[in-house]
C-alpha cells in the first residue's frame, strides 16, 4: 500500500473532522437547548472512524503502567467456573 496515500487519506480526514467539531461547536454556543438527535450518523461518518482509530493506535499509554504508578488488576476474584467466559461482573 503507498503509504504517502494512507497519510494524504488521515490528512484530509484530520480537517474533515476539524470542520464538523467546528460547525457542531458553533451549533451548541449559539443555541444551548439545542439537542444533537443523529449523532451516530457523525460517529460512523468514516473520518471520524479513520481519525479514531489512527488516534488509538499511537496510544501507547496503556503500554507503560508506570506512568501513572498503578498496575492492572485482575477483577475476578475467587475460583472461577467452568462458565466464567460468560458472566457479568465478579464471580
Amino acid at each position: 500500500m503507498n503509504t504517502d496515500a494512507l497519510e494524504f487519506a488521515l490528512l484530509k480526514a484530520e480537517r474533515r473532522v476539524l470542520e464538523m467539531q467546528t460547525e457542531l461547536h458553533g451549533w451548541a454556543t449559539d443555541d444551548r437547548d439545542r439537542r444533537f438527535d443523529d449523532l451516530f450518523n457523525l460517529v460512523a461518518d468514516p473520518a471520524f472512524l479513520l481519525v479514531a482509530w489512527d488516534r488509538v493506535r499511537r496510544n501507547r499509554g496503556a503500554a507503560r503502567p508506570e506512568w501513572t504508578g498503578r498496575r492492572p488488576v485482575p477483577w475476578r476474584t475467587g475460583k472461577a467456573s467452568r462458565h466464567s467466559s460468560t458472566r457479568c461482573g465478579p464471580t
